[in-house]
């Protein structure tokens, strides 16, 4: 009595295998598949905003104090992240890109981890000239600490100098260009 698996087997000993090893350099994802992450720390401005919208908590930012400024690492743990993109949409600068690269087989947690350090110089107080501002609030809309308080009403500025992380976004929007950072206090 033959084995019914017993043909298929000995077929399957003599052809090619329908799969590819693993790596296959020349093998790609997809055009809109999300892979691996790309981190640019060069172009980042350290808004935070990156970190705030991502829902499985997979980006830490860390700062270590250093003459004239604070270095700055922000770490994009792959074990957790999920390769939802929101990260890179909500990034303007375009510092966070997914890339096509699916190899994330590891055996060490260590390798999954993206990271980029930079230097931050302290660019010192912001500051607004009051005579040409025209109390609009663009500035306080996009700070992403929400280090300022505009109201038109009372055509008041106020900067809350503990959660202005010094990203300069709010320079940026101000449509008057009356923003600027000035001397360490």
């Amino acid at each position: 009595m033959m084995l019914p698996f017993l043909k298929k087997a000995v077929y399957n000993a003599f052809t090619k295998p329908s799969t590819e090893a693993f790596p296959c350099p020349e093998a790609e994802g997809l055009g809109e598949y999300r892979g691996r992450i790309a981190f640019n720390q060069d172009s980042c401005v350290d808004c935070g905003m990156c970190i705030k919208v991502c829902a499985p908590m997979a980006i830490t930012r860390t700062e270590e104090k250093v003459e004239g400024g604070k270095n700055v690492t922000r770490t994009f743990d792959l074990t957790s992240c999920t390769f939802c993109g929101t990260c890179a949409d909500f990034c303007e600068e375009g510092s966070i890109k997914m890339t096509t690269d699916y190899h994330m087989v590891a055996t060490d947690p260590k390798d999954l981890l993206v990271s980029g350090v930079t230097f931050r110089e302290d660019k010192g107080t912001l500051t607004c000239d009051l005579s040409g501002c025209i109390f609009c609030g663009l500035c306080m809309r996009n700070c992403p600490e929400g280090a300022l308080a505009v109201d038109r009403k009372a055509k008041t500025w106020v900067l809350d100098e503990a959660k202005c992380i010094q990203c300069g976004k709010c320079i940026g929007k101000c449509p008057k260009k009356v923003l600027s950072f000035g001397p360490v206090k």
